[in-house]
């Protein structure tokens, strides 16, 4: 039986969400309930995914993608700019196609469509979550009984071994916190992992090279993005989500710890770091080292595929 999924995204600034996206529609195992997005501009962000799910077509076309919180619950925030949180656009937004042809957004607010699916999934609707996590924290106090009807959650999120806040993290902490203290086991990928399974040109030439309608608009979505960051700052794509994906597809793809996450926020200097103890039967479970070259290699004969 195939894992019922929400995917929580801020799909459209870096390009690891583009890719996991995808790779998610690319694998049986999964079933693709929903898509809700997250963090600034979450209406574009819809965009984004409406189109890679248009691109794809078939049964995806008719999956619900909502907008969901522009804004975080961080008494810091890192981005504490109105202008930000709702003009600037994704970097690959002008790889998506005009609102004319896509199918409509849903009407529901991401937070209403995560308990929705949550509360009739009869337990086994697990979000993979792949941005801040702003959504699920916001669901989990809106409707406390959601967090019962987890079977887990997984994440990318988090660094344990380079001393600096990860992404996802630092755009909410407090949503991160109230999400790893809820008592649901979380699969977690960190920052080191998907940083160690990066493309080589010869993986984005692969993708570049295909007539597939899917890699195609992967490799605009490359383009805009390497684009918008400068080719000498950023080379090639770092499979930071379809890490998170793969894995609950090819677990063997990574060596697990088990302990407990936590992460900090009332030091002024390490707010939104996290930490990691190891305990035998933590309700956390830890992506440490990953077979690089394998999980290249799934990534894309899944994609490639579509």
């Amino acid at each position: 039986m195939a894992i019922p999924i929400i995917l929580d995204t801020d799909i459209g600034d870096d390009i690891d969400d583009a890719l996991a996206l995808a790779l998610i529609c690319a694998s049986p195992e999964l079933d693709l309930r929903a898509v809700t997005t997250v963090f600034a501009n979450v209406e574009a962000r819809s965009r984004q995914a409406r189109t890679i799910l248009s691109t794809i077509g078939g049964k995806f076309t008719s999956v619900p993608v909502a907008a969901g919180c522009g804004a975080s619950m961080a008494s810091r925030p890192m981005h504490n700019n109105q202008h930000y949180l709702e003009n600037i656009l994704p970097n690959q937004d002008s790889t998506c196609l005009p609102e004319e042809q896509l199918p409509p957004q849903d009407k529901r607010h991401a937070v209403n469509l995560l308990i929705d699916e949550i509360m009739s999934g009869d337990g086994l609707v697990t979000p993979v979550m792949i941005g801040a996590m702003t959504n699920l924290a916001t669901a989990m106090t809106m409707e406390r009984r959601i967090i019962k009807k987890l079977p887990k959650i997984v994440a990318m999120a988090a660094e344990f071994k380079t001393h600096m806040g990860e992404w996802n993290i630092l755009c909410d902490p407090e949503a991160a916190s109230l999400v790893f203290d809820s008592g649901v086991p979380i699969d977690v990928t960190t920052w080191d992992i998907g940083n160690c399974a990066q493309f080589g040109p010869e993986h984005v030439d692969r993708l570049r090279q295909s007539d597939r309608p899917t890699a195609q608009l992967l490799s605009r979505a490359i383009d805009a993005w390497r684009e918008n960051w400068g080719s000498e700052k950023v080379h090639m794509p770092s499979l930071f989500d379809p890490l998170a994906v793969a894995t609950m597809v090819r677990p063997e793809l990574v060596e697990w710890r088990t302990g407990r996450v936590s992460v900090e926020l009332s030091s002024k200097n390490t707010y939104g770091y996290t930490t990691f103890t190891e305990e035998h039967n933590g309700p956390h479970r830890v992506a440490w080292n990953v077979n690089r070259e394998a999980a290249l290699e799934f990534y894309l004969e899944r994609v490639l595929a579509l």
